[in-house]
């Protein structure tokens, strides 16, 4: 059984988003393998290639309160991804990556907001975000999450405290109209 942490509709699609498991690896890096140039270069900030190894490491040991949500469409595909990696309760890196044929729906900024929460349920203190700089689309959505987004070279970095942010993120929620299936404090 699949746990669903939420449910949208938008423009006649209907999406829902759940945690991702083990069982998702290959999933996972068939979406990977099928985005375009730019979006790859946007999520890693650079063109990666090994999504192998990648998506293990989003399922190790090492990742201890890390995760990764998965919203699909209605037919079962991967529309967006959102990873948080982290190796402590100190800190966790959000990344997200939406397919172009489901951006401008607002999937990135549900993600996100997944993230941000799921990492709050688990404690974590501090949430961190890279987006290289063309990428206004992730820059925003950092914003409107609270992040505080500063320039380092062709990259923006945000952070925020999730005790800060955790709201921000359920109301965008709840501004999209996403049903929630997950407990929030």
């Amino acid at each position: 059984m699949v746990d669903i942490i939420g449910k949208y509709r938008d423009g006649g699609i209907n999406y829902t988003f759940r945690y991702a498991s083990r069982e998702d690896k290959k999933r996972i890096i068939e979406f990977y393998e099928s985005m375009d140039n730019e979006s790859i270069y946007f999520r890693f900030l650079s063109f990666f290639k090994d999504f192998s190894s990648h998506v293990e490491k989003i399922f190790s040991e090492k990742n201890k309160y890390g995760f990764a949500v998965i919203g699909e469409d209605e037919k079962g595909n991967i529309a967006a991804l959102g990873e948080n990696f982290s190796y402590s309760l100190e800190s966790a890196e959000l990344a997200f990556i939406v397919s172009p044929n489901h951006r401008r729906r607002g999937l990135g900024s549900i993600v996100a907001a997944f993230l941000i929460l799921g990492s709050y349920a688990r404690g974590i203190k501090i949430m961190e975000a890279y987006f290289h700089a063309e990428n206004s689309p992730a820059y925003k959505i950092g914003l409107k999450m609270g992040l505080n987004m500063d320039f380092e070279e062709d990259v923006y970095h945000g952070k925020a405290p999730l005790e800060k942010i955790y709201k921000i993120a359920l109301n965008a929620l709840r501004e999209k109209n996403v049903e929630l299936y997950m407990n929030i404090k």
